[in-house]
């Protein structure tokens, strides 16, 4: 299992662009139902094609006194993106919802241009990830839910901490057919100490690297199929297999292996 995707938010906000116009400030300029009552609204056209509807204040860009966005806006990109919420000093600030063109939509804070605080971050693949953010990045407690039964089975979901946008620290993952993992994370993979419950109540306790049972741990078998409930395997694993130096215990008839394994097979003392 590994959280790697694309996760690169398409907020670059907001360069200071040359104004073309600015209407008069009458809002009934402005039809979105999101500015109704607002007052103080003027229309700004910007070279590059977007549009500002909304409030305005006095900034200093590159020395000079502007006009800049600044209260309760709208800013619509020529592509058809859109960011509807709060500015200060022309950069989104506060709370806000941006919607990409290609569906990705993100509704939560921003801070100085940046999402930055609580939100929620919803992926034209259907992921949907609602935590805390870090310029532009999900950093801190956070909750991802896959929806596209792809590498993940749908509305399997990660929850834990994260680091520069990828789950990193200690998390607990969930598959929609019962099985879980809770340990630790390195770059959205299971890496260090875990505990690995399977559907069919196999338990696994131990170290992990790559997303594989791999150093020392325990298993203990609830599946009464292959080995008796309780039976049990204490030693060395290496990319999910016994192996190495361990002891399997068996239940049913108190047999004790105990020496050398090699790819899940006892060798010998």
């Amino acid at each position: 299992m590994s959280l790697k995707y694309n996760s690169t938010m398409k907020v670059k906000f907001i360069v200071a662009l040359s104004i073309i116009l600015v209407s008069g400030t009458s809002s009934s300029t402005v039809n979105d139902a999101f500015l109704a009552n607002t007052k103080d609204v003027v229309l700004m056209e910007f070279s590059d094609g977007s549009l500002y509807r909304g409030q305005v204040g006095e900034c200093v860009i590159n020395i000079d006194l502007t006009s800049c966005m600044h209260g309760k806006g709208i800013y619509t990109f020529k592509a058809g993106s859109k960011y509807m919420g709060g500015f200060l000093n022309n950069k989104p600030s506060g709370k806000g919802l941006f919607r990409h063109a290609d569906g990705q939509t993100y509704e939560g804070d921003f801070q100085d241009g940046f999402i930055e605080g609580y939100g929620v971050m919803v992926y034209p693949n259907g992921l949907r990830y609602e935590g805390s953010y870090k310029k532009n990045k999900r950093e801190g407690f956070g909750i991802m839910t896959f929806k596209d039964a792809g590498m993940y089975q749908q509305n399997s979901r990660y929850e834990g901490s994260w680091k520069n946008d990828r789950a990193n620290g200690a998390g607990f993952f969930s598959y929609v057919d019962g099985q879980t993992y809770t340990g630790n994370f390195v770059n959205g993979i299971m890496t260090g100490q875990g505990v690995m419950v399977y559907p069919d109540g196999r338990r696994y306790e131990g170290e992990f690297l790559n997303n594989q049972r791999n150093g020392y741990g325990v298993m203990v078998y609830q599946d009464g199929a292959k080995y008796q409930e309780g039976s049990r395997y204490e030693g060395e694993w290496l990319n999910d297999m016994r192996h190495g130096n361990g002891e399997m215990i068996y239940l049913n008839d108190g047999r004790r292996l105990r020496g050398l394994f090699k790819e899940n097979a006892f060798v010998g003392s």
